[in-house]
């Protein structure tokens, strides 16, 4: 299960396919094979089978795959179509990777960096099969993390005959997101929650991805108010809000806010509490949250 990265959309995406992990062999050198590989820093990367998937939900093509040692790579495309995409800080689409067994709590990404040679590169989405529902296309890019100034390079991309759906799984029946956004009602009709390294990562969305609430904290949390913190605390508790509209994904953290845990009971697993929270993007997209409620369990 993945910690914070950049933005809540790529949470989602390692999200889904997190509980359902299998043993995939991958050899040391030479070509990576798969249907989702890479080379990363000239190190051969696959996605396990079991780790790999795809979504095309509201304009926005999302492509996820780990490898069975839990480096992830994420692509996002703000099209349905295919063509030859640009990810660079200017636009829209972006890909990102992370090594989810690392304590840093962010990811590299295409957008971080206005320098082409350090972020940046193109996706071509070769062929949507929309009968058989597969994406297939290559990838080759560089991604950047502004926090520590380190980079990678990511070449020779392929994702052949990805599955894609065109909603999000519903998680764990028992599990409950609900909250009242810019005074409206909402309820979570996709919910994943898991932990990693003593960070729990809480995402609640509509099957169709168009919204979603993102709590990420530690989950040895006992009962108790904590106040939002910056992602890069050395304990963090963060709040997203995350909204696709007309193809364009906007995830904006909460600026100001808390999560309250109401229960949490390491034995079974299952937490429940509260949250309330604002947003605050220059402006441009301030958001209320409040009269959050979450129950979910983060087992495995």
């Amino acid at each position: 299960m993945k910690k914070a990265i950049v933005y809540t959309l790529l949470v989602l995406g390692c999200c889904w396919i997190s509980s359902c992990k299998k043993e995939t062999s991958i050899e040391n050198g030479g070509s990576p094979t798969g249907n989702f590989t890479a080379v990363i820093n000239g190190v051969p990367w696959s996605a396990a089978t079991s780790l790999e998937q795809a979504t095309i939900t509201q304009g926005i093509i999302n492509i996820t795959g780990v490898s069975t040692d839990n480096q992830e790579i994420s692509i996002s495309i703000t099209d349905t179509v295919a063509g030859v995409y640009v990810l660079n800080a200017r636009t829209p689409s972006l890909a990102a990777y992370e090594n989810l067994d690392s304590s840093n709590l962010y990811a590299y990404s295409t957008s971080q960096s206005s320098d082409t040679t350090k972020a940046g590169g193109t996706v071509t989405i070769s062929a949507i099969d929309t009968v058989h529902k597969t994406v297939t296309g290559t990838f080759v890019f560089n991604v950047y993390q502004a926090t520590d100034g380190q980079g990678k390079s990511i070449t020779s991309g392929i994702f052949n005959q990805i599955p894609y759906t065109t909603s999000l799984p519903a998680g764990d029946p028992t599990d409950t997101v609900t909250a009242a956004i810019d005074g409206s009602d909402w309820v979570a009709q996709s919910i994943q929650a898991s932990e990693l390294e003593g960070t729990l990562t809480l995402v609640g969305a509509l099957a169709n991805g168009s919204q979603s609430i993102a709590l990420i904290f530690p989950d040895y949390a006992t009962p108790g108010t904590y106040p939002l913190t910056s992602p890069g605390a050395t304990t963090s508790y963060v709040a997203v809000y995350d909204q696709v509209a007309n193809g364009v994904n906007t995830a904006d953290p909460g600026t100001a806010g808390s999560i309250t845990v109401l229960t949490n009971n390491t034995a079974s697993m299952r937490m429940t509490g509260t949250f309330q929270f604002t947003t605050n993007n220059l402006g441009t997209s301030d958001h209320s949250i409040t009269n959050g409620y979450f129950s979910v369990y983060y087992g495995q």
